[in-house]
């Protein structure tokens, strides 16, 4: 429900668990939803409409947590963290740990207590994107492989725009 003030994650979660047993992407309409530690299922395709889908994290734990997934697609979304605190076991606002085909492309994603984008061994492209207020990286990446990072405005990031780090 576009626009409800109160949190919005339990129905959210369900909705994109369901498009991920059916491989079917979900279109998010314009308007602000609340939502606070979804664990994204190991297919997503979420799509919004640029600037007026605002996913608006509610606190407590984690906005967005991407694990051993297959696919996750995210474009034309804003994501916003309001500055809130995100917890200690979550590295930003859009945390993926070992996607296999990740796609971040026309979002923007703001007010990151932590890194905005926490990439941990992601394969894929996150393109003309825009990133800022985070109060560590804009976009942070360790391991990745077949990672292409380009046309992102990334600004007021307080600890680094784009860090890329590789151990092997």
């Amino acid at each position: 429900r576009p626009g409800a003030f109160d949190d919005q994650s339990r129905i959210f979660e369900r909705i994109l668990n369901d498009a991920a047993v059916n491989d079917q992407a979900v279109f998010l309409p314009p308007g602000v939803y609340v939502v606070s530690n979804l664990k994204l299922p190991k297919r997503v395709r979420l799509n919004g409409v640029t600037g007026a889908s605002r996913i608006v994290y509610g606190g407590e734990g984690h906005l967005l947590v991407a694990e051993d997934a297959e696919i996750l697609e995210l474009t034309n979304l804003v994501i916003d963290g309001q500055n809130r605190a995100l917890a200690d076991y979550t590295g930003g606002l859009v945390d993926c740990r070992r996607v296999a085909h990740l796609v971040m492309d026309e979002c923007e994603v703001i007010g990151s207590s932590k890194n905005a984008v926490n990439l941990e061994n992601a394969k894929g492209r996150i393109e003309r994107n825009r990133i800022a207020g985070a109060n560590d990286a804009g976009i942070y990446s360790v391991e990745g492989a077949g990672l292409a990072i380009s046309g992102n405005t990334v600004e007021d990031c307080a600890n680094g725009g784009i860090l890329v780090h590789r151990w092997q």
